[in-house]
């Protein structure tokens, strides 16, 4: 006996929808469910050590007086894909540094924290993303400022074993930011 089977194949279509992402802008330990509401996660943070309930939220303005909707920063190269740019501190010093979406606080070398007289005022816990707890010191620098946009009395943290700082979300987290082949774009929210 022979047994034939009918095959029914139905296409399968999948949607894709795109979705808006930013920065965090609030200090704190939560993520946004997709109405954009903050669930608390504080007990996955241990609260007592958190970063973010010490770190003071820096004053943001721009070099003239009337703001572009617009700042745009030129790659000047990439490191593993992350692109670097030029920032400058303290009205006097450019640095290279990393642009890296992922850091939450601005990071910067020994070499530069020495070179910018930066004294650090504590220290705290970060995770990395390799699931490692470090200390680093934390200090404020007076300003930084790439592309137009400045920050004042920018809490900062010295990492002793980079090579690079990383400009990290407390410096752009009041702009969406768009990154092309070879410039970054900032825009005002």
């Amino acid at each position: 006996m022979q047994r034939i089977f009918n095959l029914l194949i139905i296409p399968l279509t999948v949607a894709l929808i795109p979705t808006m992402t930013s920065a965090q802008q609030e200090n704190g330990c939560f993520m946004l469910d997709a109405a954009g509401n903050p669930i608390n996660l504080g007990h996955l943070c241990n609260n007592n050590n958190s970063p973010t309930q010490t770190i003071k939220t820096p004053r943001h303005s721009a070099s003239n007086s009337r703001e572009p909707k617009v700042f745009s920063v030129p790659i000047k190269r990439r490191e593993g894909g992350t692109p670097v740019i030029d920032v400058k501190f303290n009205n006097k010093y450019i640095f290279e540094m990393l642009f890296d979406t992922g850091a939450t606080l601005t990071i910067i070398t020994t070499p530069m924290a020495q070179t910018l007289k930066v004294k650090p005022q504590r220290r705290l816990p970060f995770q990395t993303p390799s699931n490692k707890r470090v200390f680093f010191e934390i200090g404020t620098v007076s300003s930084v400022n790439t592309g137009g946009i400045v920050s004042e009395d920018l809490d900062i943290a010295i990492a002793p074993t980079m090579n690079i700082g990383l400009l990290g979300q407390n410096f752009y987290n009041r702009y969406d930011i768009t990154i092309k082949y070879g410039v970054i774009e900032f825009r005002r929210r």
